[in-house]
């Protein structure tokens, strides 16, 4: 199933190459429009992770309702998007959290994936929402990836997300996923583990859980900033330093060795393991610098997880704050104070089907690293 997905997927993108081309010529001289869309419809949140902070800054009375959500996606700022992902807090807490990816998949004429993570802590809740957006997106024609994330096995899990029995609930809502996956070929499903201090003597153990239960794994590496995370005063407690980034580094360079080499992901681990080598000097591009927006539970608009909110769209269009000169400005700041070091792997892979010449180097390079694997192994055969 996964692989129909993943042909679909791949379908998808060639058809808009010839648009995407278009797109990163032209933003090399003025702004455009964004392609790229993540939407924090809300930071209420069942869990109280020990790496994000976003927990913290829930307030139901503050995000948008359905009534703003319907308006502000009138607006000609988001006829372009193609990739729109929902996330949190936990949109699960959202009574009508339906409804509001309906709007969205009803008012993004070019939307062509639609994403959405979650705790997956609450199932009665997660699993009968989930299944009402798998069909959703199944009668639009878009295609759907959905991601429970899991920091840790058993204790560990329940530890780093600071919920009594959390793995067992999280656990729920996955195997309820994965039957849901064999039914619908446009809906991909997997989990996702940030590596931190806390759980970085688990992540081995966590990828035996995975593949033994035939569950696709993505990793981030922890970072922080306060915009997306409000996490900016937890790095000392949770960032793997010394021989702990060195392990972590490791870690990645093994899914890169390990992995199938067409694996998405093993894009994103190699720019993880480069930046921890060369003192995090990012070298990965980035849709966000020219073709992405984000979005506030409470209506803020801001371009990437670095960046300040720049308008709210309760008070002016959102095409209006997007454009503006004042927020363009604040964009190029992003640029050069900001991308040299940035770890967000948000979107990578939608940038390295856009930007062709950075995928091609980094094959070579990965098929490179596996080769170096496999021949200490073979002359010990």
């Amino acid at each position: 199933m996964g692989q129909v997905y993943a042909g679909r997927y791949l379908a998808k993108a060639a058809a808009s190459a010839p648009r995407d081309f278009v797109n990163a010529y032209i933003a090399r001289f003025r702004p455009i429009r964004p392609t790229v869309l993540i939407f924090h419809c809300t930071f209420v949140c069942d869990a109280r992770c020990e790496m994000c902070n976003n927990w913290t800054r829930g307030d139901r009375k503050s995000d948008l309702t359905l009534d703003e959500i319907d308006r502000l996606f009138d607006s000609r700022l988001w006829k372009n998007v193609e990739n729109a992902n929902v996330s949190g807090g936990e949109p699960t807490t959202r009574n009508d959290l339906v409804d509001v990816c309906r709007i969205m998949l009803d008012k993004l004429p070019r939307l062509r994936k639609f994403g959405m993570n979650t705790t997956g802590l609450t199932p009665h809740r997660a699993i009968p929402m989930l299944t009402e957006i798998v069909e959703a997106t199944r009668d639009r024609g878009v295609i759907f990836s959905a991601r429970v994330s899991i920091d840790g096995i058993g204790d560990v899990h329940d530890t780093v997300r600071r919920v009594k029995t959390g793995f067992d609930k999280a656990n729920e809502t996955i195997r309820a996923m994965q039957a849901l996956q064999r039914k619908h070929s446009h809906f991909n499903f997997g989990i996702s583990t940030t590596i931190f201090s806390q759980n970085l003597d688990d992540a081995e153990n966590i990828q035996a859980w995975a593949r033994e239960n035939d569950l696709d794994i993505v990793y981030n590496m922890v970072r922080f900033t306060d915009p997306m995370l409000g996490n900016a005063d937890l790095a000392d407690k949770c960032q793997p330093m010394g021989p702990d980034e060195a392990r972590m580094r490791e870690f990645f360079l093994d899914r890169v060795r390990l992995d199938p080499l067409f694996d998405g992901q093993n894009y994103v681990y190699l720019h993880y393991a480069d930046m921890i080598a060369n003192g995090y000097h990012r070298m990965a591009p980035c849709p966000f610098q020219t073709q992405g927006v984000m979005l506030n539970p409470d209506g803020g608009l801001f371009f990437c997880e670095n960046s300040e909110v720049v308008g709210n769209v309760r008070d002016e269009d959102a095409e209006a704050i997007y454009f503006r000169a004042a927020s363009q400005q604040h964009r190029e700041e992003i640029k050069q104070g900001k991308c040299p070091t940035c770890l967000s792997p948000c979107q990578m892979n939608v940038s390295a089907i856009k930007q062709v010449g950075p995928y091609v180097r980094f094959l070579a390079r990965a098929s490179r690293e596996k080769r170096r694997h496999r021949a200490p192994a073979a002359a010990g055969a």
